[in-house]
């Protein structure tokens, strides 16, 4: 694929209509919603899309999309890669209520007004492809709890302290 610069505002009525092809990059960095998922936002979407019209007159564009994330592990609290791998195939429509009746095998992609902001649409596909919960391999993923548990245990064990009344059951000893 070639990785040439993806314009930032797109008119998908009139790509569709030409039938063009857009492949590239978008960096993470512009993707704000998409951050506050992310523990950073190095890298870049590789995009792919194939705009078009289809049989039955929808305006379309399907592709595919990837990206390597940086997210947080929920088992162990740590940073990991994620690969987020996702076919897109969207339709643009101008209302909701066309967005309803769209078929089935596109999602709705609303445009009110041209252009639009290519990098949005990639990010909410991206949204949707990010997994509920990022977890490690559980080989050589050490849970928190246990991590915590252990320096409780450690902490339990050096604070072990004389207890104050024994010199009191000493002396009473002697007596």
């Amino acid at each position: 694929m070639s990785d040439q610069r993806l314009p930032v505002q797109i008119a998908p009525f009139k790509l569709a209509r030409q039938g063009r092809l857009l492949q590239g990059s978008i960096e993470l960095t512009r993707m704000e919603r998409l951050a506050q998922a992310l523990t950073e936002t190095n890298g870049s979407v590789s995009v792919s899309l194939q705009f078009g019209i289809d049989e039955q007159g929808i305006h379309c564009a399907t592709g595919h999309l990837n990206a390597e994330v940086q997210m947080t592990c929920q088992r162990c609290m740590k940073p990991m890669s994620v690969p987020v791998v996702t076919d897109v195939a969207l339709g643009f429509v101008s209302s909701y209520e066309q967005g309803r009746n769209l078929s089935r095998d596109y999602e709705p992609c609303i445009v009110e007004h041209e252009p639009v902001n290519l990098a949005e649409i990639v990010e909410d596909e991206l949204i949707l492809a990010l997994p509920i919960v990022a977890l490690h391999e559980e080989q050589g993923c050490e849970p928190v709890i246990e991590t915590l548990q252990k320096a409780a245990s450690e902490i339990e064990q050096s604070d072990v302290k004389p207890n104050p009344f024994a010199v009191l059951s000493e002396l009473k000893r002697k007596k």
